[in-house]
């Protein structure tokens, strides 16, 4: 099972994805796109966004069940909001590996600062359009709300469908 966390940037993703992942014994794919940025000695660019798309196709590809922190969803996302497109391919990559369980965190958590974060006031917005663009693929989704990291792992848990 192909488990994705999306939403806003400091919502808890890579908290509960990792909770998640640790609880359902499941690898657990890390942000690549943080990683990717924090490693550039300049802006990130539109080249740089292609190449996270790259690397988080690959993973889709090695990982047929795990628990994502991260989806081709926010990257498409970000593309669009920053540069005004996305290729093609990533669409496309979207349907050939779907992912089977989205957890939509709201940004109700107090914002982190830190040097890869940038839309601390652009939170919500963030959340309305990936709220859109989950439902877009007809996978089912789940709301992640609150601010008690036990209570938000739980509601996942109760979430997931059954079996898993």
């Amino acid at each position: 099972m192909r488990i994705a966390f999306v939403g806003p940037e400091s919502c808890g993703k890579s908290t509960l994805s990792s909770a998640l992942a640790e609880h359902l014994q499941l690898p657990c794919v890390a942000e690549y796109a943080r990683t990717y940025v924090e490693r550039l000695s300049r802006p990130y660019v539109y080249r740089d966004v292609v190449a996270i798309a790259h690397r988080q196709i690959e993973e889709l590809r090695a990982f047929p069940n795990a628990v994502f922190d991260t989806d081709l969803i926010i990257t498409q996302v970000w593309m669009h909001r920053c540069y005004g497109r996305s290729p093609w391919w990533v669409e496309r990559a979207m349907r050939q590996f779907p992912m089977d369980y989205y957890f939509l965190c709201a940004p109700d958590l107090p914002w982190q600062p830190d040097p890869v974060r940038e839309n601390p006031d652009r939170r919500e917005e963030l959340f309305r359009q990936y709220l859109s663009r989950v439902k877009r693929t007809g996978i089912p989704y789940t709301i992640i709300r609150g601010t008690d990291p036990s209570s938000r792992l739980q509601h996942a848990l109760q979430s997931l469908p059954k079996g898993n």
